[in-house]
């Protein structure tokens, strides 16, 4: 609450300071928690903790500078002004916000922490964002979309790369580019990480001093001046990521065609097999995708761990990932034949791969079944991206179009497709070089 003006106990800058970190603490609360989503007043209450925080920020201007901070609206903009003296000479300064008038006349920025000599740190600001990243949002028609697994990986990030680092301890107006810059020479020196690594501690990093501009703490993000290149890594591993081949395939399939029962799990991965899409895509299929007239199968969800009351949950996204948009796949002969077994079994449930409840079967379980089957035939277990990634090196073996490629797999653009071919070195067949070189 702002001061009565009926007390004449006088208010110091670190009481001012205090309350103002209150009053945004509620008023951040307000904005993001679903529990207050839903109160048609409450961009009354936030308009209101605006206008107590603005002369709360008046006060202690006023009683660093000994002077009146003048507000004077005008149609299309509010200026504040202050008379100063200097060299002299009377001096009428204006700005459109309490917040750049303290910059001009004091020559800093106005400080945002609980007391008035301090500003908030690089670790308090991450704080913040985590926890907007681990409240749900509630949008217009009071639908909720709860956080998805990204909120907690995020926390994972800065807990590994710059949580026990000097950087986080330091007050985030203070920050520079060259602060930035020798975080990262620390973090790197020892070149324990790779490029994807450094790609994520950059990543998380620049997401937080963007939260900051975006409570209006800073103005600038200094980790965008960053140069890529020049961040020493670790060496590239030589191991070659598993993928499937065609004979690991042949071998699995015959196997699996051979048990006598099949099941929704010995079914689940014979399609497996023939398919290239993520693992959280084939498994959301429902029937309603299915064509069995036209010969096609329609991508256009995907399954997906969320975070609900603390806890990661299976859910279906009903979207895919990023800004990829729905695709058409035809359907195999053999594809399809064993989508019309499944429809045997599951054809009066949602989804086509349903053992239980009212969800697909899950990742885990359909590995567990990948590495009992492969153990009783005597070949290496793979996961389930494997055949994602074998797909897609074959297909550039066999000098498919990228840009087929690129669209059967769901990729938004190449570079994450190229990015599965990068250990596949095959070149191109005598008959290809016959054809293109004579």
């Amino acid at each position: 609450m702002i001061q009565n003006a009926k007390d004449t106990t006088p208010i110091s800058q670190r009481d001012i300071f205090e309350q103002i970190k209150v009053l945004n603490s509620k008023k951040l609360r307000l904005e993001t928690d679903a529990d207050y989503a839903t109160i048609n007043s409450v961009g009354v209450v936030i308009e209101d903790l605006e206008k107590q925080i603005l002369q709360l920020k008046i006060q202690a201007i006023e009683k660093e500078l000994g002077k009146k901070i003048t507000t004077v609206k005008k149609p299309n903009k509010t200026l504040y002004l202050v008379s100063i003296t200097k060299d002299g000479k009377r001096k009428q300064i204006s700005a459109t916000s309490v917040e750049a008038l303290y910059q001009k006349v004091i020559g800093r920025m106005l400080p945002v922490a609980d007391t008035y000599n301090s500003t908030v740190s690089v670790q308090d600001v991450f704080n913040l964002f985590s926890e907007h990243n681990h409240t749900p949002i509630v949008d217009n028609d009071g639908s909720v979309t709860y956080p998805t697994s990204t909120a907690r990986r995020k926390d994972q990030y800065w807990n590994k790369y710059w949580a026990g680092d000097v950087i986080s301890t330091l007050p985030i107006q203070t920050v520079i580019s060259g602060d930035i810059i020798d975080a990262f020479k620390r973090l790197t020196a020892s070149r324990k990480y790779n490029a994807r690594q450094i790609d994520q501690a950059k990543s998380v990093l620049k997401q937080t001093f963007d939260y900051a501009i975006w409570q209006k703490i800073i103005t600038i993000n200094p980790v965008i001046s960053l140069p890529n290149n020049m961040c020493p890594k670790k060496a590239k591993s030589m191991n070659k990521k598993k993928a499937t081949s065609k004979d690991w395939r042949c071998s699995l399939e015959n196997h699996l065609k051979a048990l006598p029962k099949q099941t929704v799990y010995s079914l689940a991965i014979r399609f497996w097999l023939t398919s290239m899409q993520r693992v959280g895509e084939w498994l959301a299929i429902t029937w309603d995708d299915v064509d069995f007239e036209k010969e096609t199968l329609t991508i256009k969800h995907s399954l997906s761990k969320r975070e609900v009351d603390g806890k990661l949950v299976v859910v279906d996204d009903e979207h895919l990932k990023a800004d990829e948009v729905a695709r058409e796949i035809p359907l195999t002969d053999k594809a399809k034949n064993i989508l019309k077994e499944l429809y045997l079994i599951n054809g009066q449930k949602k989804y086509v791969f349903n053992s239980k409840g009212n969800l697909p079967i899950s990742t885990n379980r359909v590995n567990e079944h990948i590495k009992m089957y492969c153990k009783d035939i005597g070949i290496e277990p793979m996961s389930t991206h494997a055949q994602r990634r074998g797909a897609i090196q074959e297909a550039y073996s066999m000098q498919m179009g990228e840009d087929q490629i690129r669209v059967t797999a769901g990729h938004a653009d190449s570079t994450m497709t190229r990015y599965y071919n990068r250990q596949n070195n095959r070149t191109l067949s005598k008959e290809n070089l016959e054809t293109l070189l004579g």
